[in-house]
């Protein structure tokens, strides 16, 4: 059974290292995408990785590695679990290992990128006066997916049969969405130049007090886990998916982060209004 696991094992592990990497390069310079861009440079990389970006700046092409490095490690978190279950090797040490994980790449990673952003934006005026306390906002992301990360251990460990609402996937916004957001952030601000910035503090504080609100709490939000259940639930699920995709397309990159704000949006209407018949 023990060597099953490893595949399942590596994926979580990768997530794991990925958020790590991503919280040493946030905090290594005050100019973030320096340290990542450095670190290409130390492996002789930067020059193939520019040359694919089409990159003109170091900055840029390591806030881009970055982004490309947390995200591979958010991908390895959303196949380990179907790994696991696909070697018939799921376990509860593997779903605690995998909670683990995801308070660094999607709790403790998301906490330094959001400070750094929002130092960045203070120190180039796009904040408002005397906000400098608001640079430490992103950490009540941290707090909330510890909250919740625990909140799912305690539950998955508990004997107490729970009702399954059919409707809904989650409860709570999914501690990886907060890396999604901060992520979406990040890449928005490598593209963007001058007044296209501005306003994009605005979207910190969202991520910073808002998100973490979503994570705690016990609003229900949906996902794709239960596909086929119902037609015409079905058809709603995809019907917000398009209208994200064609945010993404039409508006980016600032459509990218509209598209995610309007996923725990969508979950609210379908509880307001309730699931489809």
């Amino acid at each position: 059974m023990r060597w099953r696991a490893w595949p399942a094992n590596v994926l979580t592990l990768t997530n794991l290292g990925a958020g790590a990497l991503v919280c040493w390069w946030s905090a290594s310079e005050f100019d973030l995408g320096w340290a990542p861009a450095e670190w290409l440079v130390s492996v002789g990389w930067i020059d193939q990785w520019m040359a694919f970006l089409g990159a003109e700046e170091r900055r840029v092409a390591g806030l881009q590695w970055m982004l490309t490095v947390w995200m591979f490690g958010q991908l390895c978190d959303v196949l380990d679990g179907a790994v696991a279950r696909w070697m018939g090797a799921d376990s509860n040490q593997g779903a605690m290992l995998d909670s683990m994980a995801d308070l660094v790449s999607a709790g403790l990673a998301p906490a330094f990128v959001g400070m750094a952003l929002m130092v960045e934006w203070q120190a180039g005026g796009g904040m408002p006066g005397g906000m400098a306390w608001a640079t430490l906002l992103p950490l009540l992301v941290l707090a909330a997916a510890a909250w919740r990360l625990a909140r799912y251990a305690r539950e998955a460990m508990s004997p107490k049969a729970v009702a399954e609402d059919r409707w809904f996937d989650f409860e709570g916004l999914p501690a990886p969405f907060a890396a999604l957001y901060w992520g979406a952030l990040l890449w928005v601000w490598s593209r963007c130049e001058g007044q296209e910035c501005a306003s994009l503090w605005m979207l910190g504080m969202v991520g910073a007090t808002l998100l973490p609100l979503g994570m705690v709490s016990t609003w229900p939000q949906v996902g794709f886990k239960k596909w086929g259940e119902v037609k015409r639930w079905d058809q709603l699920r995809l019907a917000w998916l398009g209208m994200a995709l064609l945010l993404c397309v039409l508006l980016p990159p600032l459509g990218v982060v509209l598209a995610l704000i309007s996923y725990p949006i969508f979950g609210a209407v379908v509880r307001w209004t309730g699931p489809p018949q």
